[in-house]
């Protein structure tokens, strides 16, 4: 019997990428450590750092759902305290690699 390499193989999960900026009530709610916290415990890679306009911006890589979960709190969730006015998502890539190793805050 002879078999395909795609069947043997199992399917890899769709790795993306997206650029992201809160606006809002983001200071002074520790609105980059809950960030993190919450980009480690979905297991998504990237970066989250204040910017000079007042809002916060960042880049994520993962799992597509892991991505999409973590785009829904930047959106709707926030850190205690927070109040979210806006958030925009841009650049949207599949990914064939992590270019980060961890989700870090940047200064």
């Amino acid at each position: 019997m002879l078999t395909t390499l795609h069947s043997t193989l199992p399917a890899r999960p769709l790795l993306v990428q997206v650029d992201f900026e809160v606006s809002g009530d983001v200071h002074g709610c520790l609105f980059t450590k809950y960030a993190r916290e919450m980009c480690q415990q979905l297991g998504v890679k990237g970066w989250i750092r204040f910017s000079r306009w007042g809002t916060v911006i960042g880049q994520i890589q993962g799992e597509k759902d892991r991505v999409d979960e973590m785009a829904l709190w930047l959106r709707l969730q926030g850190s205690p305290g927070s109040k979210i006015v806006r958030c925009d998502f841009k650049n949207w890539l599949i990914v064939d690699t992590y270019d980060f190793r961890n989700f870090s805050v940047r200064f």
